[in-house]
């Protein structure tokens, strides 16, 4: 991840509550799959690391991201984008997707890297760690379904073995 991140006014800092949250939920339902990542940034942003399957033959770098903020972010990479004139029409369908699943966006970022997002918003203690794991269980269900149509299209298909991380 780049650092990108915007200081805290002095005395404004608090913990990050929902990665502790998250990570007791996934001892107690016998979860191992993440792996925990500190920043050590002034959101106190840690990141939960995986890899999850996606279409016939891949598995994909996926990431919790939790902060000091309402936010929590589901985050899969899925590849990169093309270049050319293949370009025009991946932003095309990437446009076509995210008018058809409400709650997952798709982007590409300034290193052209392409993403399927997810954003929970929450209170720290409202924060409902199943929420994120009954999200990444539909999302898992649907790049089964369509990630090796969305890979055909990638400048390069994403894969967790080629050592990507967020």
């Amino acid at each position: 991840m780049s650092d990108n991140t915007i200081p805290f006014p002095q005395g404004n800092r608090t913990k990050n509550v929902k990665a502790d949250m998250f990570e007791k939920y996934m001892k107690d339902e016998g979860l191992n799959f993440f792996r925990r990542q500190e920043t050590h940034d002034s959101y106190d942003t840690i990141v939960f690391m995986t890899a999850i399957p996606a279409g016939k033959h891949h598995k994909l770098v996926a990431a919790v991201i939790t902060d000091n903020s309402m936010y929590t972010l589901l985050r899969i990479h899925l590849g990169t984008a093309p270049k050319g004139p293949a370009r025009k029409t991946f932003l095309a369908f990437l446009n076509n997707l995210n008018a058809h699943h409400a709650i997952v966006k798709y982007s590409i970022g300034s290193d052209e890297n392409v993403f399927l997002d997810v954003t929970f918003t929450t209170r720290p203690e409202n924060f409902d760690p199943a929420t994120i794991r009954t999200t990444m269980d539909i999302v898992v269900y649907q790049l089964s379904q369509t990630y090796d149509d969305i890979a055909r299209r990638l400048d390069k298909p994403g894969d967790e073995t080629n050592g990507f991380s967020l």
